[in-house]
């Protein structure tokens, strides 16, 4: 019963941990703040007793948006599972690649990690993650897999992020978006498949422990504990989140294909700002010549709309209202009744309510930094850039590393280092946007302030000492990777 508890709280435990990290860091650490590139150092901010108590509420109020998107996704899939041809869709490509499972996990590998690249919304990806993750466990791939090669992908391609931080860079560094992106896309091919072989390789090394265990000589007592224990974690396999066998034959599943794939279309295309990263202004002309239709001297569309967004400038809330109107639709092409609607809706929420939840104590530690205007991660990145007088990859992947454990979000990380790194000459913001965007990555696939990390455990139901276990060998790969391509592309461009 103990082990039960510990288990079921054991990721909150990693959660309070990091914060109260934080909070005794507080204490030791004098705050700083950087005006331009010149840093001014103040007295310690201590978090107090106090702190501890409210912090968390902040954390709540100031990203209420995630415990919505979330919300939105479960019931989203709590719709698709009462259609009755949600399941149908899900066996129809299990089947086709029954035989052929190891290529559907590349192929989802790649996906995830490409439009993470290019795209840059890990939220907006995770949307897609039940609909895969159910697949990969229909073709007996176990929880900690299935979650790597989804969640773990989706992180992978931020370490070798292409386009999908365009803007960022952009905006503090004045790059293009094509500014080192051939240095870029190359750490991106050799990211991804070195995080493919490493999955590959653990699934053998699975294989093989299946194959000793079963050869192993078993008797009396524990012959039958070793049995039961086998029964009981095939039965846990399959247990797939929000995913129900609720099949009816006479529905036909294509509708539902299209819609589901319409909405991967809207969603992905307008959380990516075209018009900042390439000067695209397609979807704003369209945008604008729509909005702009007047009948009788009103702008009828404007009225009808109301504060309808344009492609490329989807916010998380937007996100969540097309996710809602993508459900009703769903709904209604189906002929779902209304109160089978509230009730399946909630249902399929209420099972995305504690991944929610746990995402907000994720961002406790940034909630603070972002309610702060001083903070120790200058302080820190002040003394980690004072150890020398030149460009360093070693000491700017460890200000990369440690800005990541303050700013869960990627843009307000790069933004905390821009006084401090814009000291360096201009030809090396190509150098810099490549370590901070592989840094950012490689520490929210391990540190617990990584929303898409977070959710995807708590969801999944694996523990963070399993996950830790699981991918720390990668972790080690890719922070020797980093350094070594870094110096590299440096001994290139001189």
């Amino acid at each position: 019963m103990k082990k039960e508890k510990s288990s079921k709280y054991g990721l909150l435990k990693v959660l309070g941990i990091s914060f109260l990290v934080f909070a005794v860091l507080s204490w030791i650490i004098k705050a700083g703040s950087y005006s331009g590139s010149t840093y001014t150092a103040d007295a310690t901010s201590p978090v107090g007793l106090y702190g501890l108590f409210i912090d968390p509420l902040y954390s709540f109020g100031i990203f209420v948006q995630y415990i919505v998107v979330f919300l939105a996704i479960g019931g989203l899939y709590g719709i698709l599972n009462k259609t009755g041809v949600y399941s149908k869709m899900v066996e129809g490509i299990s089947n086709k690649f029954k035989n052929k499972k190891t290529l559907f996990l590349i192929i989802t590998i790649i996906t995830f990690a490409l439009l993470s690249s290019l795209v840059g919304s890990q939220i907006a990806l995770f949307i897609f993650v039940p609909f895969v993750i159910a697949i990969l466990m229909s073709l007996d791939y176990d929880k900690i897999t299935s979650l790597a090669a989804t969640g773990g992908s989706i992180i992978v391609g931020v370490i070798g992020s292409t386009y999908g931080t365009g803007v960022v860079f952009k905006s503090f560094f004045a790059m293009s978006a094509n500014n080192g992106i051939l240095y870029k896309a190359i750490l991106f091919v050799i990211v991804v498949a070195l995080y493919i072989f490493f999955i590959l390789g653990k699934e053998k090394l699975n294989a093989k422990k299946e194959v000793v265990e079963e050869v192993k000589p078993k008797k009396g007592k524990k012959k039958v504990e070793k049995v039961l224990e086998k029964v009981t974690e095939k039965v846990k396999k399959v247990e797939i989140p929000l995913y129900d066998d609720n099949k009816d034959d006479r529905k036909n599943a294509i509708p539902l294909v299209i819609m589901f794939s319409l909405l991967a279309l809207i969603v992905l295309v307008g959380m990516f700002n075209w018009y900042y990263t390439f000067n695209i202004e397609f979807f704003n002309k369209i945008y604008e010549s729509i909005m702009s239709v007047e009948v009788g001297g009103v702008a009828i569309f404007a009225k009808i709309f109301g504060e309808l967004p344009q492609i490329g400038s989807f916010g998380n809330y937007d996100l969540a209202a097309i996710l809602i109107i993508a459900t009703c639709l769903i709904a209604w092409v189906y002929g779902i009744k209304f109160n089978d609607f509230v009730e399946s809706y909630k249902n399929g929420a209420k099972k995305m309510l504690l991944p929610a939840i746990y995402v907000m104590f994720a961002s406790i530690i940034f909630a603070v930094m972002v309610n702060s205007n001083t903070n120790i991660s200058a302080t820190i990145t002040n003394f980690l850039l004072g150890l020398t007088d030149k460009f360093n990859a070693l000491i700017v992947t460890l200000v990369g590393l440690v800005s990541s454990y303050f700013f869960n979000d990627f843009p307000y990380m790069v933004n905390s280092l821009y006084g401090a790194l814009s000291t360096y000459d201009a030809n090396m913001y190509p150098i810099i946007s490549i370590i901070l965007n592989a840094t950012y990555g490689l520490a929210m696939l391990i540190l617990p302030v990584s929303i898409t990390l977070i959710a995807g455990l708590k969801y999944m139901d694996v523990s963070y000492k399993e996950w830790f276990k699981y991918i720390w060998k990668f972790l080690l790969q890719v922070f020797v990777l980093i350094i070594l391509f870094v110096l590299i592309v440096l001994a290139i461009i001189g």
